[in-house]
């Protein structure tokens, strides 16, 4: 096979992740070790950006900036929302750039876009490579084990918890009822994760109770009277779905946490305090998991591998688990067109309704992903964010 030379364009798209600029970096640094790629650009606002030719060289970027992507939360090449895409005119600037190796950083909502892109791409008679690297915090995308992003905030749910439960429970009379909601979310593989600030050796760490969605208040009752019993308190994680097990929601007039917070006070005597965690992604890039960066540089590696050395176009990398007794992980890929748009859903083999609680297998699963912390550039007491534009 001959050698491809050219030009390297990175995009970002989607909804960001806890971990999207630390993918960009490893991106950055790992194409700077290719002879054949000449440049590296950034394209700013993403398929917009890309229309209207808003490139930035990121190989003249200071290494500290781009390091600095670790840690910095949101998109630092800035991601829009996008709705039709002119696809010729996109082949057109790609050549233009002589871009040779694209690389688009996103959910497995632009896997789609990804596939037409690609198709479009294989037509024209241009070659070039295209490469997704699927980032979702709230493990949505399907054909891998887990989503780079997912750790991270995990990780982050699990410490804000933490604290705010120990801050409470400082303070609060024996026998009380804390409902901690996590306003604004419906997955459960992000809900679950909130147990995960459970001493594994404690059997009375909170939370005693996660609902996910589907819910039986007289479970709901026996297990409140069962912790309270034996602990003396109850703390119950919640996010914003509710339904009973026909799948009908049952929080029709309030907020899911205020349903079963009416259902609380009804049945028991005691202090019952609603704690709502909003905007709870907002600082998800300070409890970074090492894990989930040392994955995105292994698949940052494995995207220009593919893409470079074995001339390979058109996937998704993923990721898989390597050996079910001690973590490790392999990345992989798909073809886009194996891709569906569908989430993926949490295992219900994983999740005991009558107790409420999860099943040991899900901590085997997100246990590994939170694990290792990662250090952090400050300057003047303050974190030190990479900015590219």
């Amino acid at each position: 096979m001959e050698e491809l030379s050219g030009n390297v364009l990175i995009l970002q798209m989607g909804k960001a992740s806890a971990i999207t600029n630390a993918i960009l970096g490893a991106l950055v640094k790992k194409a700077l070790n290719y002879d054949c790629i000449g440049e590296i650009y950034g394209c700013v606002g993403g398929i917009q950006g890309l229309l209207s030719g808003q490139f930035i060289d990121l190989a003249e970027q200071h290494q500290k900036n781009i390091s600095n992507l670790t840690g910095t939360p949101g998109a630092a090449l800035k991601t829009v929302v996008y709705d039709e895409i002119e696809f010729g005119k996109l082949v057109e600037i790609l050549q233009k750039y002589n871009v040779r190796f694209l690389f688009i950083i996103g959910d497995s909502s632009v896997a789609g876009k990804c596939a037409e892109l690609s198709n479009f791409i294989k037509r024209s008679n241009y070659e070039m490579r295209l490469m997704l690297i699927p980032t979702s915090s709230d493990n949505a995308t399907q054909l891998t084990d887990h989503c780079l992003g997912y750790g991270s905030m995990a990780k982050h749910l699990a410490v804000t918890a933490k604290s705010v439960i120990t801050n409470v429970q400082s303070k609060q009379p024996n026998g009380a009822i804390t409902i901690l909601e996590l306003k604004g979310c419906s997955s459960e593989w992000l809900i679950a994760s909130l147990s995960l600030m459970r001493s594994r050796k404690d059997s009375g760490a909170a939370p005693h109770l996660i609902i996910l969605s589907k819910f039986d208040e007289g479970t709901f009752v026996k297990n409140i009277h069962k912790s309270i019993k034996s602990i003396g308190h109850c703390v119950i994680a919640i996010g914003d779905k509710l339904t009973d097990a026909r799948g009908e929601n049952l929080a029709v007039q309030h907020r899911a946490a205020e349903h079963i917070e009416f259902i609380a006070r009804a049945n028991f005597g005691v202090q019952v305090d609603l704690i709502a965690l909003s905007d709870w992604e907002l600082t998800s890039c300070m409890t970074l998991s090492e894990t989930d960066v040392t994955e995105s540089e292994l698949c940052a590696q494995k995207a220009l591998e593919l893409a470079v050395a074995s001339g390979i176009s058109g996937k998704m990398i993923t990721l898989l688990r390597a050996d079910e007794n001690k973590y490790s992980s392999e990345v992989n890929c798909v073809d886009f067109e194996n891709i569906s748009a569908n989430v993926k859903e949490f295992p219900e083999s994983w999740y005991d309704y009558e107790s409420m609680s999860l099943d040991a297998a899900f901590f085997r699963y997100a246990a590994p992903l939170i694990l290792g912390e990662v250090k952090y550039v400050y300057d003047s007491g303050l974190p030190v964010f990479a900015q590219l534009v």
